[in-house]
């Protein structure tokens, strides 16, 4: 290698001195100088040919990948295999060196697969068994040489790679040889009738086809012989290129398919381009695997592949489970506590959307429910409005007196409260949040406490960056996700490469705090306060250096643009308006912020305060999740977690009578129109009916006696106020409600 390198450097003097004497050529100046084009042409040209000399090897692939892809003529074959033949063996030593790029997804594919594989190993799910693996298509072996990175070849008991090309085998079977597996067998058949040294129907845990499924002239039979070997636990992991169809399949419905329709042009142009080498993208392969298997993962992306943003191939990463789960059975029971709904006649019409069947990932992990994706209701939400919850589940705890026979229901927000209660061990927690990515946020919170260590925990949601938060997606947490938030995650895996805590809506308002900071040059002073040592230290730093600039002219005008309270602090307008009848924005906020800085350490207490002003938590000054004890605790305490997507009406609709002991709904009644409240009027008459009798609920406004008391009255509560606020004074530890109110079911 040595000598070949340094025979091409050798020309490398030689071209300089070419050029050299062709600059000086008398016959060649005139032209030169006159036509400055030519001048630039040969020195590209000489350029070029230093660029080949010195990195010919950098040339020679691309061109023999170009020639064998797009010119080479393919002939006329009598069989299938012949025709692989005659397109891969000129390529076969340089596949996997001009596949990097176009191939895209198949590490992420093997990943997951390793995960769910692991994650089963660890439940003992094959008992003693070491798991068997069929990599259908395999080609020359990267993928089992990848895999060993995630999950180890001497793990399994056995791995077959199945190809069809003699080439590819060839090089597959060297590969092997190098690395020292002994467990790997390369057979070098068709995928749907290939044969093993012993039979492998119903044995198999693992089957993956990487970009090889739209290769397959007989799909149906391949599909169907995957089926077959699979056993009951197993996973089918597929990465490949595909088309849409102009409508969503029926097995997507109910799944979340995130970007799965393509273009008009990218159908038509992709399935053509394609067909040329007999690659097949119609859209009724991936329809028919999931008809056969049950969705666990499904990620859809684009491949910019050459020229960003220009060239958009699309490709699929794709789990499967040998058990097949339809949404025919959408009013199956999930609950152990509410197996009696199916006979209960009193109790209203079962929603789908609450009690359909669980998608296969939850097998284990049964917190979210099924939901459809899609609905106007959902899609209006982009992210989550909260990254961290802004109630002081002290107070709560407090009054609630929960047990192991209370059934809570309570609004997601970012979880964290419902997290606190948790700790506490009651029978079951419905959360319910109409934004889908607030539930993302609480599902990947419990996939992190059930999964991972807790400094990885610490690092993401205490720290509020993780630099491998993505390989921690793949390789851990995928099992405990379902394809809901696992999708929504793995496309916004950037959310903690830098300040968690920034991200969101409510990570405006940050923002433009830390802007304001910055402005005044305050930034000492804020980590000041945050790290005094006494309550008077505290207080002196808020009230001489901070508080003065907090009232400036500027802040009040923002504070009074609903639009800012909206989109920065969660603030709707008829809210807004419920204080306003009582005092101005400046007052609110003063008798908010005032009483704060007297009430406890930021850096021992207030971690509500102490996150927005230091974008993270502190390790004295967090919530109870994020303290070693409390994340212990959690790891067996994470069953009773329910999720739902949907409206809070809607779920309430769903249960049955007197099932609820505890609910708290926070705010959310103050965005109630009180003009129009016919929905609310609804909602708390079904709070009444779910409650048992002596069921609490538990509910914050901005106004010190909300409109809607009258409405708990009229419906069979006792409504008793337990707490309100007075200026100077605190509530809690956040202090942003003017009153906390309790209704008792009579």
């Amino acid at each position: 290698m040595k000598k070949q390198t340094s025979s091409r450097l050798f020309w490398i003097p030689v071209c300089l001195g070419l050029t050299h004497w062709t600059l000086q050529a008398k016959l060649l100046q005139p032209f030169l100088i006159q036509y400055r084009w030519a001048h630039a042409l040969l020195f590209s040209l000489i350029g070029t040919l230093l660029s080949m000399c010195v990195a010919w090897d950098q040339v020679k692939t691309p061109l023999m990948f170009m020639y064998s892809c797009f010119f080479k003529p393919l002939g006329k074959h009598d069989n299938h295999q012949s025709r692989l033949e005659s397109f891969y063996q000129d390529q076969a030593s340089i596949y996997d060196r001009t596949r990097d790029s176009l191939l895209r997804g198949r590490r992420t594919m093997l990943k997951l697969s390793a995960a769910h594989l692991k994650s089963q190993l660890a439940n003992g799910t094959y008992g003693n068994r070491k798991p068997i693996w069929i990599d259908l298509g395999g080609g020359t072996g990267w993928n089992i040489e990848q895999m060993n990175k995630s999950l180890p070849i001497d793990q399994f008991e056995h791995v077959y790679l199945v190809d069809l090309t003699p080439s590819l085998c060839k090089i597959a079977e060297e590969r092997f040889k190098r690395n020292g597996w002994t467990n790997v067998t390369v057979l070098c058949q068709d995928a749907s009738t290939f044969q093993a040294d012993v039979p492998l129907d119903g044995r198999v845990q693992l089957v993956t086809m990487s970009y090889s499924l739209s290769m397959m002239d007989g799909y149906f039979a391949v599909v169907d012989r995957v089926q077959s070997l699979l056993c009951a636990d197993g996973v089918v992991g597929v990465c490949d290129f595909y088309v849409s169809g102009r409508t969503s399949p029926a097995s997507e419905r109910g799944l979340a398919h995130l970007r799965r329709q393509c273009h008009w042009l990218t159908r038509y142009f992709w399935q053509m381009w394609f067909e040329f080498d007999h690659i097949h993208l119609a859209p009724g392969r991936r329809d028919y695997l999931e008809y056969k298997f049950g969705t666990v993962k499904s990620l859809n992306r684009r491949n910019h592949f050459i020229v960003p943003y220009l060239v958009q191939i699309p490709y699929y990463i794709w789990l499967g489970s040998a058990v097949k789960n339809t949404l025919a059975s959408s009013t199956a029971v999930i609950d152990d506590d509410i197996d009696s709904l199916a006979s209960n006649q009193s109790s209203p019409k079962l929603a789908p959307s609450t009690f359909s069947a669980l998608t296969v990932a939850q097998k284990n992990k049964q917190w979210r429910l099924d939901y459809q994706p899609d609905l106007p209701c959902h899609t209006q939400f982009r992210s989550y409005i909260y990254a961290f919850t802004w109630e002081d589940p002290r107070v709560d705890l407090s009054y609630l007196n929960l047990s192991s026979d209370d059934v809570m229901f309570v609004i997601t927000s970012a979880g964290d409260n419902a997290l606190e209660y948790a700790l506490h061990k009651p029978k079951r927690i419905h959360c319910i949040d109409l934004n889908p990515c607030q539930n993302h946020l609480l599902e990947l919170k419990l996939a992190s406490i059930a999964s991972l260590p807790y400094e990885d925990v610490w690092r993401m949601f205490g720290d509020g960056r993780h630099p491998h938060f993505q390989s921690l997606l793949h390789e851990t947490l995928s099992p405990n996700l379902s394809t809901y938030a696992f999708q929504y995650w793995s496309q916004h895996s950037d959310r903690f490469s830098h300040k968690f805590y920034k991200t969101g809506y409510s990570g405006l308002a940050l923002n433009i705090f830390e802007w304001w900071v910055r402005m005044n040059g305050l930034s000492g002073q804020v980590e000041a306060m945050c790290h005094a040592k006494t309550i008077e230290e505290q207080k002196a730093i808020w009230l001489e250096k901070i508080r003065p600039c907090i009232f400036s002219p500027m802040i009040r005008k923002i504070l009074n643009n609903p639009m800012f309270m909206w989109n920065a602090l969660g603030v709707p307008m008829n809210q807004m308006n419920m204080f306003l009848q009582e005092c101005t924005t400046q007052q609110y906020i003063e008798d908010t912020l005032d009483p704060i800085p007297g009430h406890s350490l930021l850096s021992q207490d207030q971690y509500f305060y102490y996150l927005c002003m230091m974008q993270h938590y502190h390790r004295d000054s967090c919530p109870s999740y994020l303290t070693k004890d409390g994340f212990e605790k959690l790891k067996t305490a994470l069953d009773v977690f329910r999720l739902h997507t949907d409206s809070i009406l809607n779920v309430l609709q769903s249960l049955p009578d007197n099932y609820l002991t505890r609910m708290v709904v926070m705010d959310h009644m103050d965005w109630f129109d009180p003009e129009s409240h016919d929905e609310l009027d609804d909602e708390i008459k079904q709070m009444a009916r779910a409650c048992q009798v002596g069921g609490q609920v538990y509910w914050r406004s901005a106004g010190c006696v909300p409109w809607y008391n009258r409405l708990f009255e009229k419906h069979g509560f006792k409504v008793e106020a337990l707490a309100i606020r007075k200026s100077g004074q605190a509530i809690d530890r956040v202090n942003m409600y003017a009153s906390f109110y309790r209704g008792i079911k009579l």
